[in-house]
This record gives structure tokens, C-alpha cells and sequence, in this order.
């Protein structure tokens, strides 16, 4: 059992005999189908463009199945030009982060003809707890076992039927911040752990991931050299953030973190829940707000007009185009924010 395959809670609330079944269903709907969209070896097209994956590749073909947008972006990046590769993800951008995510029949058949699926772990994926059950000789690689247990921060578990909880609500005691691609310095070395272990499942190719590696951690470094001096800017602001990926941006470039509310939708709050928002960012301390880009701002700018903070809106990466550069550029952004809010 991978060391973050199941750090968060296991949702085995579904049988087994009913989930055998709804798997047949998407087999056969992939069957009646007829066909799949091949996307070109190691190009990264968009998976809705021509990645979907209806029935097992050739033989020659090497599969990836990513869970959702960072991955899949990072992925890209380390496949450019590898011949005889497909990539192909599972949630689309605007799914944003996994936590509340439903599988598709779509996803299942994607799995069923994949040689490796690429999860985050640490609970990111818990939709597919049943799932993994069912393809035990699947081979699964989670990006944070590339990580020692020590460089994570510490999450919470997602209370998923209310819209935002404080940090000391509800602590079980095992959970992890599993948000690590926001810390350019933790993405580096999953990246590194990815690509040793593609090279180590397709070795034909190993080199070429290896070589792919190290010009996106030159296009990285070269990024973190722009923004060097953000590092040296003291003292700063203290922060409260309305996501908790956050706290790996604030905690690499050393803001401290006040508060941390993950604050998941921009509506449907009742008066008393707005009022508590207001009162724990209140009690939180002078600072500023670091809110997701994701969202539209209507609860942030809220807090901002009753506390009297600052709101930045920084990016958790997890949404855009399917382009190489996707990171980077988002990264790019979070770092100047920063960097005006330090100033």
C-alpha cells in the first residue's frame, strides 16, 4: 500500500457487486460506441480533443491516466516528443480541486485501458477508493510518495455539505495538506520521482523523460530566480486564506498564516455563516486576505469591506488550458501578487 494512497477518509460506502456492475454498463456503452479518440504520442493534446480512452491501446503504446489538471500539466511536460506515449485526464479544468468529485462511466473505461494511473494521494482521490478495488493489477502512482512525510503541512478533512469550515473545527489527526504542487520546490521533486518512475516502467524512454525533466526544472529555477527577491522582502504581512493550498505558497515565501478558511463556493450561505466568516477573520489579526482566483470574489471582497483587509487573489492551479506552460504561467502570477503584497 502506497504511504498517501489513503491519508484521507476511505468513502467504501458502495458495494462492490454494484460497482462491478456500473462498470460493465461503461464497458459496453465504450463497446457500443465503436471507437476511440487516439491523441498523438507524446504532443499532450487536450484529452476532450482526442485522449479519450474507450478500449486498451496497442501494445506499443504506453498509457497515462492522470487524475486531474496539475498532474496532467506536469505530465505533458515530461512526455513532449516521447514517441508511442498517450496521455489522458480524468477531470476536466474546471473540475478544480477533486475533493467533492463524482466518477463518470467515461472515467472508468479510461482506467480500465490505462498501463499506469498517476494520483496525487493524500486524499485527493478518494472518489476512486471502490474503484482501485476493482483493478487490483492496475498500477497506481501517487506524486506524493516523491516527498518525505515531514515536508508536508498539515489539512483537514473536507466537510463537503457546508461551504467553509475554519482549521481547528475538526482536526482527526492524519490528515495532510495535499496541495504540494503550490510549492515550486515540492512540484520539482515529484516531477523528479515521476519521470524515475516512467523511466522505470517504459525504458525505452527513459532518457527522453529524463531529459524533459530537466529543461521544465530550468524553465522552474529560472522562474524562481525572477521572484528571488520576494524571499529577502521582511517582515511580512500575516495572512488568512480562504483555501488551504494556500498555505504551501505562504509557507515557501514566508507570510505567515493567521487563519485558514477554505471558503469552496461563492454562494448559498445562510446570515449566521456569513457572520461567523466575518467574525473568524476578524479574530484572526491585522493582515490580508488571499483568496482563489477560481471563485468570483463576492465572499472575499465581503470580508475585505467588513475587516478592512486587503484581498489578493492568487491561482491554486488547478484550472486553464492544456499547454505546457500552464504552470508556469499561473505560478508566474501568484509570485507577482505576492511579491505587490509584500510591497
Amino acid at each position: 500500500m502506497n504511504k498517501y494512497s489513503l491519508r484521507s477518509k476511505n468513502r467504501r460506502g458502495r458495494g462492490n457487486v454494484l460497482l462491478a456492475a456500473f462498470l460493465l454498463l461503461c464497458l459496453c456503452t465504450g463497446l457500443l460506441a465503436g471507437c476511440r479518440s487516439a491523441g498523438a504520442p507524446g504532443t499532450g493534446v487536450s484529452p476532450e480533443a482526442g485522449t479519450e480512452a474507450g478500449q486498451p491501446a496497442s501494445d506499443d503504446t504506453f498509457r497515462i491516466v492522470t487524475s486531474f489538471y496539475p498532474l496532467y500539466i506536469m505530465v505533458m511536460n515530461l512526455t513532449d516528443g516521447v514517441d508511442g506515449v498517450e496521455i489522458a485526464n480524468m477531470a476536466e479544468p474546471q473540475t478544480g480541486c477533486l475533493h467533492d468529485y463524482q466518477l463518470r462511466p467515461g472515467d472508468l473505461v479510461r482506467l480500465e485501458g490505462a498501463d499506469v494511473f498517476l494520483a496525487n494521494g493524500g486524499g485527493m482521490e478518494d472518489f476512486l477508493s471502490d474503484v482501485l478495488d476493482t483493478y487490483p493489477s492496475l498500477t497506481i502512482l501517487y506524486a506524493l510518495d516523491g516527498l518525505e512525510e515531514e515536508q508536508l503541512l498539515p489539512g483537514e478533512a473536507h466537510a463537503h455539505e457546508g461551504h467553509a469550515h475554519a482549521h481547528e473545527e475538526e482536526n482527526e489527526g492524519e490528515e495532510v495538506n495535499p496541495h504540494t504542487w503550490l510549492n515550486p520546490e515540492l512540484y520539482k521533486q515529484e516531477l523528479s520521482y515521476i519521470s524515475s518512475e516512467l523511466g522505470q516502467m517504459d525504458p525505452e524512454h527513459r532518457e527522453q523523460y529524463d531529459q524533459n525533466r530537466i529543461e521544465y526544472e530550468e524553465k522552474i529555477d529560472a522562474l524562481l530566480t525572477e521572484y528571488e527577491d520576494l524571499n529577502g522582502i521582511a517582515p511580512k504581512k500575516g495572512c488568512v486564506l480562504l483555501h488551504e493550498s494556500f498555505a504551501y505558497l505562504a509557507d515557501t515565501f514566508g507570510f505567515p498564516v493567521l487563519e485558514t478558511i477554505d471558503v469552496e463556493k461563492d454562494s448559498g450561505f445562510s446570515a449566521r455563516e456569513i457572520r461567523m466568516l466575518i467574525d473568524t477573520v476578524q479574530e484572526a489579526g491585522d493582515g490580508m486576505i488571499l483568496s482563489d482566483s477560481q471563485y468570483s470574489g463576492r465572499i472575499s471582497n465581503l470580508l475585505a469591506g467588513e475587516t478592512g483587509m486587503d484581498v489578493h487573489q492568487l491561482d491554486s492551479c488547478v484550472s486553464g488550458q492544456y499547454a505546457k506552460d500552464a504552470w508556469l504561467d499561473s505560478m508566474r502570477k501568484n509570485l507577482e501578487e505576492l511579491r505587490n503584497a509584500a510591497n
